[in-house]
């Protein structure tokens, strides 16, 4: 972001780039668990994949192994089924995402246990079909030749067979011959720390489009609805200021199964497909009791796996039959009614379908015969018309998009969400989406050229402006939910656990940072599992001997407890926040305050540690007498978390490579900013365009004389990066961009921020970008930033 000039900033200044910085101060080795993976790497490829059947991608060192067949032997299945993998299996397991299983009538077995690594529950399918069965591996411990044998354990239904002919690992073809050790060294340790700048205004308080209080209910939840975990693990989170922000609700096994006794849902003998809505004359759909703090607490809800008597017989996910899209529709909005009827409360929000936007979980995907997107929307309408005719305050939407790979396809993946966004526009109430960091994406920095396609360093941010784009150009503008973020990553090794700790920040720091674009944002981390007691995104495992349901007191932390206390109390009014010196994909910054505590976030996610410089912080005038540093962050093999450090003065702040800390500054005297910076964005029409030739867009804003300064905000997508400098003209008046790391990056896709002089400012404003081979504009838009000389006594819209 571009530096704001006001007086009395807050200035965390750092060190000239060529200055000498602190040394090192630890070698670049692998870690014990580094060790312990590249041992288990070797084995895979030296000695337990030399005689079995494999398949490969790609050339080199950038072959990877997408599938070993673990045997071939036909096994005729019924009733209670254990199957023990070949002796090793165990040991190269944590390198794959899935067991496959091929054969025949695989639809008849049940939930896949795979004993002792899933801790007595079940894990996710991802396919479950007559031929195939593909279930994610649990999180396994770190590879040992002490491990014990890999079983899988399920059941087949009653008077069922199913037959497997052949077993396999599979990566998704992210597995690569040659050793992954970024992961496992101490990213930056081995340079000078990198000096940056970063500046608070104590003048002026932020607005973000009318808000100015965090909104910490809107960013600061946990993966549950109210009343899923027992009472202690809500007081848990409810005491460090978490509330609980979403879960799935899946119509077949909650209904039709149903997880105990009592009337189940049946199909209505006189309406085939059609669900027998009597049931709920006669069903308590009651939401589960929760402890008084989380009564009142808005969350999220998603419908899934509607009834095998309604839905396509394939995948499993309950796609509902096209001719039964309004049976579908219809019971959806009975049980959400039944719910606020029978206990007085259900979800604010309600999600049509979870993640309907891939093939596994919408079926019509997979048949080129159909224009699925079309019969996604048609869908998504009809649930939302027959939810609001019984339950009008219930706010509806979708499609819950998982893999956001917008550019794919060059943009057609773009152009069916926004589609389904133009086809929803006059029944959904938002638009939910997930992002997830994938597996091995620790390091992004490093990987920037090697193919890294996650979100974190600018491609989130690109891909909401790109959205927030066209609903304003089609006039549809709606909030957003994030309703699951984080990572892919299984495992519970340190290296697993810190990738996942990063990304739940990260996320929820850019996030938080559009509090007028997003209404909710939930990463995807657990208090407790019982259904998968080990998973790694759990902060509390059951300890020995103990219960799965039992209470807290019954199960041990794990790293994922840090997240929850490095940011319990991070809460106030917005200060304008503004660094330089990094890229701004790298460092993100957001400074609150509450009477005389003002508290400063910082995300690094370069592979760079940092030495941030506080010189004089907040002034002699305001006299801080406490400064605490709170660190959560990876170093020689080891998650550490640190609570409270008490910093003497305020110079060479650490942040370690993917850090977030949060700095902690308590003063004599209270914060009194005096005025507001009211900030304010103008978008371009026009979005995913090639930059063939010169293109133009218009930005209208209302006074241009109001403005202090304003920044362009150009998003761009091109593979291998920039090759040459994006530039254009302003208003006639010329600029150009090219920072040094958009040209680093293997696929591009992130926002360039330029700023624009308020003498080129007008009320229309024409931007006009010159041609670059390969280049695609996702979004034009303006950051402008005025001054209100009143100070607003408001909390956010």
């Amino acid at each position: 972001m571009k530096q704001i000039h006001f007086a009395a900033l807050v200035c965390l200044s750092f060190f000239p780039v060529f200055a000498s910085a602190q040394a090192p101060t630890a070698p670049n080795l692998l870690s014990d668990e580094g060790l312990a993976r590249q041992e288990a790497h070797a084995y895979l490829f030296d000695e337990f994949s030399k005689d079995k059947e494999s398949t490969y991608r790609g050339e080199g060192e950038n072959r990877n192994l997408v599938e070993l067949v673990l045997s071939n032997e036909t096994l005729q299945l019924s009733g209670d089924v254990s199957i023990e993998l070949p002796a090793g299996s165990q040991r190269v397991a944590s390198l794959f995402k899935y067991i496959i299983l091929r054969g025949e009538n695989l639809n008849h077995l049940g939930g896949i246990e795979v004993a002792p690594y899933s801790g007595g529950g079940t894990v996710e399918r991802s396919t479950q079909e007559p031929k195939l069965y593909r279930f994610k591996l649990p999180a396994m411990p770190v590879p040992s030749e002490k491990m014990p044998p890999i079983r899988i354990r399920t059941r087949c239904a009653d008077g069922k067979t199913a037959t497997v002919t052949q077993i396999a690992f599979n990566s998704q073809g992210k597995l690569p011959v040659k050793f992954d050790d970024i992961p496992y060294r101490t990213l930056g340790a081995d340079r000078p720390r990198v000096p940056v700048n970063v500046r608070v205004d104590l003048q002026h308080e932020l607005s973000i489009a009318g808000h100015v209080d965090l909104e910490r209910q809107k960013f600061f939840r946990y993966y549950a609805a109210p009343g899923t975990s027992d009472p202690s693990f809500e007081r848990w989170a409810s005491e460090r200021n978490f509330s609980p922000g979403r879960q799935i609700f899946k119509l077949d096994p909650a209904l039709v199964v149903g997880y105990g006794p009592g009337e189940k849902l049946k199909e209505d003998p006189n309406n085939k497909g059609a669900a027998d809505l009597t049931f709920f004359d006669r069903h308590d759909s009651s939401p589960p009791k929760t402890i008084p703090e989380f009564e009142a607490t808005d969350y999220a809800m998603c419908l899934n796996d509607y009834p095998e008597f309604m839905s396509v017989e394939h995948v499993g996910r309950g796609t509902p039959l096209i001719e039964h899209f309004g049976d579908a529709a219809n019971l959806a909005a009975a049980h959400i009614a039944d719910q606020q009827r029978d206990g007085g409360r259900t979800a604010k929000w309600w999600e049509v379908k979870n993640e309907s936007t891939i093939k596994a979980e919408w079926d019509y995907h997979y048949q080129k015969e159909h224009d699925s997107w079309a019969l996604l929307a048609e869908f998504h309408n009809a649930v939302a018309e027959a939810v609001h005719a019984k339950t009008p305050s219930v706010n509806v939407g979708g499609p819950t998009s998982a893999w956001m790979q917008l550019h794919v396809n060059q943009f057609g993946l773009y152009r069916d969400q926004t589609r389904f966004m133009d086809l929803t526009r006059d029944h959904l109430d938002f638009y939910s989406r997930h992002f997830y960091e994938d597996m091995g994406s620790l390091g992004a920095w490093e990987r920037r050229d090697k193919g890294y396609s996650g979100y974190l360093l600018g491609r989130l941010e690109a891909t909401l402006d790109m959205l927030q784009a066209h609903m304003e150009e089609t006039d549809n503008v709606k909030p957003i939910l994030i309703t699951e973020c984080g990572s892919l990553q299984a495992g519970r090794g340190a290296a697993d656990y810190w990738l996942r700790l990063r990304s739940f920040s990260a996320f929820l720091h850019k996030l938080m940072s559009r509090p007028h674009q997003i209404d909710l944002s939930v990463p995807f981390v657990f208090t407790n599992m019982h259904w998968n007691p080990t998973s790694g995104n759990v902060a509390f495992v059951p300890t020995e001997g103990a219960s799965a349901r039992g209470p807290l007191a019954d199960f041990q932390p794990t790293p994922v407890a840090d997240f929850f206390e490095l940011w319990r109390d991070f809460d106030g009014r917005r200060l304008p926040v503004a660094t330089n010196d990094l890229a701004e994909v790298g460092l993100n910054a957001t400074a609150v305050y509450q009477g005389n505590r003002l508290q400063i976030a910082l995300t690094n996610m370069t592979s760079h540690q940092l030495s941030v410089h506080l010189s004089d912080i907040a002034g002699d005038a305001l006299h801080a007498s406490s400064i605490q540093q709170r660190r959560l962050r990876y170093n020689d093999g080891e998650v550490i978390y640190e609570d409270a450090i008490s910093l003497s003065d305020s110079n060479a702040i650490e942040v370690d490579a993917e850090e977030t800390t949060v700095l902690t500054f308590t003063f004599d005297q209270t914060i009194q900013p005096n005025r507001t910076l009211l900030r304010q964005f103008a978008y371009a029409a026009g979005t995913a365009v090639p930059a063939d030739q010169t293109q133009t867009f218009q930005i209208d804003i209302d006074d241009a004389s109001d403005i202090e300064s304003a920044e362009l905000v150009v998003g761009v997508h091109r593979i291998k990066g920039l090759e040459q400098a994006v530039s254009g003209t302003f208003n006639g008046h010329r600029f150009e961009s090219h920072p040094e790391w958009t040209h680093q990056f293997d696929q591009l896709l992130a926002p360039l921020e330029i700023p624009i002089s308020k003498d080129w400012l007008q009320n229309n404003n024409q931007i006009q970008i010159e041609p670059q081979p390969g280049l695609t504009i996702t979004s034009v838009h303006l950051i402008c930033d005025s001054i209100s000389e009143a100070l607003d006594s408001k909390h956010s819209q």
